[in-house]
Protein backbone atom coordinates (compact mmCIF):
# COMPACT_ATOMS: atom_id res chain seq x y z
CA UNK A 1 0.00 0.00 0.00
CA UNK A 2 1.44 3.36 -0.72
CA UNK A 3 0.42 4.61 3.21
CA UNK A 4 2.49 2.13 4.79
CA UNK A 5 4.62 4.51 6.52
CA UNK A 6 1.30 6.97 7.57
CA UNK A 7 0.06 5.97 10.89
CA UNK A 8 -3.09 4.55 11.40
CA UNK A 9 -5.51 7.89 12.44
CA UNK A 10 -4.14 9.36 8.76
CA UNK A 11 -4.87 6.13 6.91
CA UNK A 12 -8.50 6.12 8.85
CA UNK A 13 -8.85 9.50 7.32
CA UNK A 14 -8.04 8.61 4.16
CA UNK A 15 -10.43 5.72 3.93
CA UNK A 16 -13.41 7.99 5.29
CA UNK A 17 -11.97 10.69 2.42
CA UNK A 18 -12.35 7.46 -0.40
CA UNK A 19 -15.79 6.54 0.84
CA UNK A 20 -17.17 10.15 0.94
CA UNK A 21 -15.86 10.59 -2.66
CA UNK A 22 -17.92 7.08 -3.71
CA UNK A 23 -20.85 8.82 -1.88
CA UNK A 24 -20.54 12.16 -3.68
CA UNK A 25 -20.24 10.53 -6.91
CA UNK A 26 -23.18 7.62 -6.59
CA UNK A 27 -25.62 10.40 -5.45
CA UNK A 28 -24.01 13.25 -7.90
CA UNK A 29 -23.74 15.40 -5.20
CA UNK A 30 -21.74 18.13 -7.77
CA UNK A 31 -24.91 18.39 -9.94
CA UNK A 32 -26.85 19.45 -7.10
CA UNK A 33 -24.63 21.87 -5.92
CA UNK A 34 -24.74 23.49 -9.56
CA UNK A 35 -28.30 22.68 -9.70
CA UNK A 36 -29.10 24.52 -6.62
CA UNK A 37 -27.16 27.26 -7.14
CA UNK A 38 -24.35 26.55 -4.85
CA UNK A 39 -21.85 28.02 -6.69
CA UNK A 40 -17.68 30.09 -6.65
CA UNK A 41 -17.14 32.79 -8.46
CA UNK A 42 -13.04 31.78 -8.41
CA UNK A 43 -10.80 29.97 -6.64
CA UNK A 44 -11.14 26.29 -5.36
CA UNK A 45 -14.66 24.56 -6.34
CA UNK A 46 -17.82 24.00 -4.75
CA UNK A 47 -17.70 19.97 -4.45
CA UNK A 48 -13.70 20.55 -3.10
CA UNK A 49 -15.26 22.68 -0.32
CA UNK A 50 -18.39 21.18 0.57
CA UNK A 51 -16.76 17.75 0.47
CA UNK A 52 -14.23 19.16 2.88
CA UNK A 53 -16.90 20.47 5.36
CA UNK A 54 -18.73 17.49 4.99
CA UNK A 55 -15.93 15.17 6.24
CA UNK A 56 -15.60 16.85 9.62
CA UNK A 57 -17.81 15.14 11.78
CA UNK A 58 -16.31 11.91 10.23
CA UNK A 59 -12.87 13.07 11.18
CA UNK A 60 -14.16 13.94 14.48
CA UNK A 61 -13.24 17.57 13.78
CA UNK A 62 -15.40 20.98 14.17
CA UNK A 63 -15.31 24.03 11.74
CA UNK A 64 -12.52 25.66 13.75
CA UNK A 65 -10.28 22.72 14.04
CA UNK A 66 -10.83 21.29 10.43
CA UNK A 67 -10.83 24.25 8.57
CA UNK A 68 -9.97 28.05 9.97
CA UNK A 69 -6.84 26.43 11.81
CA UNK A 70 -5.99 23.84 9.78
CA UNK A 71 -3.25 24.55 7.35
CA UNK A 72 -3.07 20.93 5.46
CA UNK A 73 -6.52 22.17 3.89
CA UNK A 74 -5.62 23.84 0.57
CA UNK A 75 -8.15 26.99 0.84
CA UNK A 76 -8.70 29.63 3.42
CA UNK A 77 -11.41 29.96 5.74
CA UNK A 78 -12.74 32.57 3.31
CA UNK A 79 -13.63 30.64 0.85
CA UNK A 80 -15.51 28.27 2.80
CA UNK A 81 -17.84 31.02 4.58
CA UNK A 82 -18.78 32.25 1.47
CA UNK A 83 -19.90 28.73 0.03
CA UNK A 84 -21.69 28.51 3.21
CA UNK A 85 -23.40 32.32 3.15
CA UNK A 86 -24.52 32.10 -0.50
CA UNK A 87 -27.51 34.40 -1.08
CA UNK A 88 -28.70 32.49 -3.71
CA UNK A 89 -28.02 29.00 -2.25
CA UNK A 90 -30.96 26.76 -1.83
CA UNK A 91 -29.67 24.35 0.78
CA UNK A 92 -33.11 23.81 1.60
CA UNK A 93 -33.88 22.05 -1.81
CA UNK A 94 -30.35 20.35 -1.77
CA UNK A 95 -30.91 18.50 1.62
CA UNK A 96 -34.83 17.79 0.62
CA UNK A 97 -33.38 16.11 -2.74
CA UNK A 98 -30.26 14.08 -0.97
CA UNK A 99 -32.67 12.71 1.28
CA UNK A 100 -35.53 11.82 -1.71
CA UNK A 101 -32.35 9.70 -3.33
CA UNK A 102 -31.29 8.38 -0.03
CA UNK A 103 -34.97 7.03 0.37
CA UNK A 104 -35.31 5.77 -3.17
CA UNK A 105 -31.60 3.88 -2.27
CA UNK A 106 -32.76 1.81 0.66
CA UNK A 107 -36.23 1.58 -0.26
CA UNK A 108 -34.85 -1.21 -2.92
CA UNK A 109 -33.43 -2.47 0.21
CA UNK A 110 -36.67 -3.82 1.71
CA UNK A 111 -39.70 -6.00 0.83
CA UNK A 112 -42.77 -3.49 -0.91
CA UNK A 113 -45.05 -5.05 1.64
CA UNK A 114 -43.40 -3.25 4.51
CA UNK A 115 -44.96 -0.16 5.29
CA UNK A 116 -41.97 2.76 6.05
CA UNK A 117 -41.63 6.43 7.40
CA UNK A 118 -39.10 9.60 6.91
CA UNK A 119 -38.71 10.74 9.86
CA UNK A 120 -37.06 14.89 9.90
CA UNK A 121 -36.54 16.35 13.27
CA UNK A 122 -35.42 19.26 14.08
CA UNK A 123 -34.61 19.29 17.63
CA UNK A 124 -32.67 22.26 19.57
CA UNK A 125 -29.35 21.88 20.91
CA UNK A 126 -29.18 23.44 23.75
CA UNK A 127 -25.35 25.42 24.60
CA UNK A 128 -27.14 27.90 26.99
CA UNK A 129 -23.76 27.81 29.18
CA UNK A 130 -22.01 28.90 26.54
CA UNK A 131 -20.24 32.01 25.50
CA UNK A 132 -18.14 32.20 22.53
CA UNK A 133 -19.07 29.05 20.03
CA UNK A 134 -19.03 29.39 16.81
CA UNK A 135 -22.60 29.72 14.82
CA UNK A 136 -24.07 29.94 18.56
CA UNK A 137 -27.11 31.90 18.01
CA UNK A 138 -30.45 31.75 19.77
CA UNK A 139 -32.94 29.55 18.62
CA UNK A 140 -36.43 28.33 19.67
CA UNK A 141 -37.26 25.99 21.47
CA UNK A 142 -41.21 24.49 20.81
CA UNK A 143 -40.82 22.02 23.53
CA UNK A 144 -40.75 24.65 26.10
CA UNK A 145 -41.85 28.15 24.25
CA UNK A 146 -39.06 30.33 24.31
CA UNK A 147 -35.51 31.33 22.94
CA UNK A 148 -32.37 29.27 24.06
CA UNK A 149 -29.24 29.73 23.47
CA UNK A 150 -27.70 26.99 21.03
CA UNK A 151 -28.28 25.35 17.26
CA UNK A 152 -30.72 23.57 15.46
CA UNK A 153 -29.96 19.83 14.96
CA UNK A 154 -31.20 18.53 11.94
CA UNK A 155 -32.11 14.57 12.17
CA UNK A 156 -33.43 12.93 9.34
CA UNK A 157 -34.16 9.12 9.88
CA UNK A 158 -36.32 6.03 7.75
CA UNK A 159 -37.46 3.35 9.34
CA UNK A 160 -39.67 0.09 7.86
CA UNK A 161 -40.91 -0.49 11.43
CA UNK A 162 -37.80 -3.26 11.93
CA UNK A 163 -34.75 -1.40 10.78
CA UNK A 164 -33.56 2.27 11.40
CA UNK A 165 -31.45 4.20 8.76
Amino acid sequence: MIHSNIDAETQAGIQILGKIDDFFKQFSIATFLHRFGIKKRHGHGVRTLIMAIFTLPFLEKNFFRGIVTNDNVSFGKDAAYEVLKGSRSNWRRLLLTIGMKLYHFFNRLTDDDREFVLIADDSPYDRSRSKSVELLSRVWDHSNGRLIKGFRMLTLCWSDGVSWH
